[in-house]
């Protein structure tokens, strides 16, 4: 019994222990891929001049598509919008017959 219960919790120890070294040796693979494959290189004169250029069409769509939005929502502020009709008031009575109906439209009786 207690044979059992100490190779039991041997081989608990062995699992987790395995566990724990992939987890920490996954963990430095990625550490490793990243530190080689990401180098940062600086951007050259013509790609900075580039990137500006990008960034300034950028701002110029974005100023355009702002005026454009407030543009028409200043056209939507002029057009009048026509109030829903009111709702017919229900009784009661007529709420309880209503139901009833529906209740019993959806039994069948023999």
């Amino acid at each position: 019994m207690i044979s059992n219960l100490i190779q039991s919790l041997w081989i608990t120890l062995l699992g987790m222990g395995l566990v724990f070294i992939a987890i920490i040796l996954l963990w430095w693979l990625m550490a490793f891929m990243t530190a080689v494959h990401l180098e940062r290189k600086t951007p050259s004169k013509e790609q900075t001049e580039d990137i500006e250029e990008i960034e300034k069409k950028r701002k110029a769509a974005g100023i355009a598509v702002s005026v454009a939005l407030a543009l028409a929502h200043q056209a939507e502020a002029h057009i009048s919008i026509f109030p829903l009709p009111p709702t017919a008031v229900v009784s009661a009575w007529q709420l309880s017959r209503r139901t009833d109906n529906l209740n019993k439209q959806g039994i069948v009786r023999r």
